[in-house]
C-alpha cells in the first residue's frame, strides 16, 4: 500500500471517529465545536438555564454545557430526552478552568412543539427556577 493511501486512510478513520451523532453526550474537546445555523447554545450554571426558553425551528440542535461548580442534567417533562449526569469542569478551581471539558449534551429537534426540561438532580419542587423550554417552530 503506498503512503499516500495509507494517509488517505487514516484521515478517514480519524474524520469518523471525530463525528458525533444528536442526542449524544460530548466530554471532551469537541464540545466547543459549532453547531448548524438556526441552532441554540444553553449555559447550566448557579442553579440557571441561561437562556431559560430557547426558539429554533425543526432540525435545529440545542446544546447544553455545565459551566457552573455542580453536576447537572437536562431531563425533558415528557421523557423525550435525559442527558444523564454532565460533570462541571474541572481543575482551576470552582468554576474549573484548564482540566477536563464540561459535561455537554445535545438533541436535535425533529417535530415542531414546545418541550420544557428541568434538572434531574436538582428538581423543580426543590429549585423552582431550573427550568427552561425549547420551542421547535415548523
Amino acid at each position: 500500500m503506498t503512503f499516500a493511501r495509507l494517509m488517505g486512510i487514516a484521515a478517514l478513520a480519524g474524520s469518523l471517529s471525530c463525528s458525533n451523532n444528536s442526542g449524544s453526550n460530548l466530554t471532551g474537546p469537541g464540545n466547543s465545536m459549532p453547531l448548524p445555523p438556526g441552532s441554540a447554545d444553553v449555559t447550566i450554571q448557579d442553579f440557571s438555564f441561561s437562556p431559560a426558553s430557547v426558539s429554533v425551528k425543526v432540525g435545529a440542535t440545542v446544546r447544553w454545557t455545565n459551566h457552573g461548580p455542580s453536576p447537572h442534567t437536562t431531563t425533558s417533562d415528557n421523557g423525550v430526552w435525559d442527558s444523564g449526569q454532565l460533570n462541571p469542569p474541572s481543575g482551576g478551581g470552582g468554576y474549573g478552568g484548564g482540566g477536563a471539558a464540561a459535561g455537554t449534551f445535545q438533541m436535535t429537534f425533529t417535530k415542531a412543539g414546545t418541550y420544557g426540561y428541568h434538572c434531574m438532580i436538582h428538581p423543580p419542587s426543590l429549585y423552582p427556577g431550573f427550568t427552561g423550554a425549547v420551542i421547535v417552530n415548523p
